[in-house]
């Protein structure tokens, strides 16, 4: 990790210049992706590898071209589990002996803690069965892998890992480190965590000012994917299926009570696994404009701010909503722009990530190129689209927006 620190980071909206952001390319993790996994690690489809990886390859040349320094992810762990204390803090708190039993955690502890840093981090992202730790050297002793065929997974994969928006959200100077709703995520966060707080990358100048959220979080989920800048006073956070009205609470609570931000928006998404976060329907795109899905009905918000020692919180009817939001862009109005598309145009493009854009700067952004009515009908509205295929990359439910997770805007 012989590396100087970064320039100060920190993201204080959704659409100034981008100049940072965290990836992470897809790898051996895809591999575990079968019909009979694929639901219980949150994937609808099974994804191509290579396709998915050229696909990525094009998506973070294209950032780079657009002048953005781009973070890989399994290159910033690779750095930590390098150093041998931190490879051990990270073995002992990914190593759960209440989901994989004592006498494995130790047949795994023991195997992975002689692996190169590489190997490591390709265990610790893909997971490792009980076929490949034999090859290891390990003879099995856990009572819970007896009699375990070689193909049974004794780590868990995390192919979500790709959609690196989720695990952690930079609040300004501040990250939120996200207690994620269902535990085929939950490792995602600790290597966030582990990242922010011990990689030179987050050294200094470029370290967060604090990190709130994870810990303890019992029913207080917060991903993400529903997480949204407004401005530098102003976070809205969707209620969706994979972040909690508690977790909004506790957010705003942590947030509100050193003014990190101002007021906190809270917007009732509904449950569905189509909304599954705030940027699947909608993305900011300029200083006054946010890309919608058409069929979306208008949202009840609250908007909760601090007096004194309490929080105050104020529903907004959803008739509202657009006024409450262009509140927090501080504009008079909002523009909201939804392709004239029909009921089922509209749900196929919704679906294939339309609607989930990344602004590199204001009026210019990141799409699939499968979203054609879309980004042909923001060209018309004066938005710059700039476009990569991503038809393999869109099967695993995430956009652009979903696969950056940017660490520092002008």
């Amino acid at each position: 990790m012989a590396l100087s620190p970064a320039p100060r980071t920190g993201v204080h909206d959704e659409i100034s210049a981008l100049r940072r952001v965290m990836v992470h390319a897809p790898g051996p993790e895809l591999e575990r992706l079968t019909p009979d996994t694929r639901e219980e690690l949150l994937f609808d489809e099974v994804l191509w590898r290579d396709r998915a990886q050229a696909q990525h390859a094009e998506f973070t040349s294209l950032l780079r071209d657009e002048g953005v320094e781009v973070l890989e992810l399994a290159v910033l762990l690779a750095d930590l589990v390098a150093e041998p204390a931190l490879r051990e803090e990270i073995l002992r708190r990914a190593l759960d002996p209440a989901v994989l039993g004592d006498i494995a955690v130790q047949d795994l502890h023991g195997a992975l803690a002689q692996l190169s840093p590489r190997h490591l981090v390709d265990v610790l992202i893909g997971g490792i069965t009980v076929g490949e730790l034999r090859a290891l050297g390990v003879s099995l002793r856990s009572i819970a892998l007896h009699g375990a065929p070689p193909e049974h997974l004794v780590l868990d994969p995390l192919p979500n890992h790709l959609f690196t928006r989720d695990p952690s959200a930079w609040i300004g100077d501040v990250v939120s480190v996200s207690a994620m709703r269902h535990p085929a995520r939950r490792r995602e966060s600790l290597h966030l965590e582990m990242i922010y707080r011990h990689h030179p990358q987050f050294a200094g100048e470029a370290a967060p000012r604090r990190l709130v959220g994870r810990d303890g979080a019992g029913a207080a989920t917060v991903e993400g994917g529903d997480v949204m800048m407004l401005s530098s006073r102003v976070l809205a956070v969707g209620m969706s299926e994979r972040t909690s009205a508690v977790g909004v609470e506790r957010l705003a609570a942590d947030l509100l009570a050193d003014g990190s931000v101002e007021r906190v928006v809270a917007i009732a998404l509904p449950h569905r696994r189509s909304m599954m976060h705030l940027d699947t329907v909608t993305t900011v795109v300029d200083e006054e404009s946010m890309l919608r899905f058409g069929p979306l009905e208008p949202l009840e918000t609250f908007e909760i701010e601090r007096a004194g020692e309490r929080l105050l919180s104020r529903a907004r009817p959803a008739d509202e909503m657009d006024a409450v939001l262009a509140r927090g862009l501080g504009v008079p109005s909002l523009r909201v722009l939804t392709p004239p598309l029909d009921a089922y145009a509209a749900a196929r493009e919704q679906w294939d990530d339309g609607c989930n854009v990344l602004a590199l700067a204001p009026g210019r952004v990141i799409a699939y190129e499968r979203a054609a009515a879309t980004n042909e009908y923001l060209r018309g509205e004066g938005v710059e689209v700039l476009e990569f295929a991503g038809d393999e990359l869109g099967r695993g439910r995430g956009g652009p927006r979903c696969m950056s997770c940017p660490v520092a805007r002008d």
